[in-house]
C-alpha cells in the first residue's frame, strides 16, 4: 500500500461510521498530509483527486478489501479545503451487479463543498 493510502487509512481509523447504507467520517488534514505536497506551495489546497481517493478508501476500509475505481460519474468541487479544515465525508453506498456506486458529498461546517459519484469494481 502506498504512503498516500496509508495516511488516509490512518486518518479514517476510529472515525469511519456506517449507518443505513451510508458511510461517513469527519476528517482534518494537517500540514504534513502528503496530499498537500506541491498543491500549492505557500497556500496548500487539498486536490480533488484526494477527495476521490478518500471516498474510495472509506469503502475499502469498511469492506476490508481493495477495489478498483472504474468510473468517475461526477466530480464537482465547489470550495477548496485548506490545511486543518474540519471536513465531513458522506457516502451513500449502492451495491449492484454493475459495480459499487458511491454517491458522496464533502461538507465544511454543514456547507456542501464537493459532490462526487464513483463506480468501483472488485480487484
Amino acid at each position: 500500500m502506498s504512503v498516500f493510502s496509508e495516511q488516509i487509512t490512518q486518518l479514517l481509523k476510529d472515525k469511519l461510521e456506517f449507518h443505513n447504507g451510508n458511510l461517513n467520517a469527519q476528517l482534518q488534514f494537517d500540514k504534513n498530509f502528503i496530499g498537500f505536497k506541491g498543491h500549492f506551495p505557500g497556500n496548500p489546497v487539498l486536490p480533488g483527486v484526494v477527495m476521490i481517493k478518500v471516498m474510495t478508501r472509506m469503502y475499502e476500509v469498511y469492506k476490508k478489501k481493495e477495489y478498483r475505481l472504474s468510473e468517475i460519474k461526477k466530480a464537482k468541487f465547489i470550495e477548496p479545503i485548506f490545511v486543518d479544515t474540519m471536513t465531513r465525508f458522506y457516502i451513500k453506498v449502492d451495491e449492484n451487479k454493475e459495480g459499487i456506486k458511491l454517491n458522496g458529498k464533502v461538507l465544511k461546517m454543514e456547507k456542501i463543498i464537493a459532490k462526487i459519484s464513483l463506480v468501483l469494481q472488485p480487484e
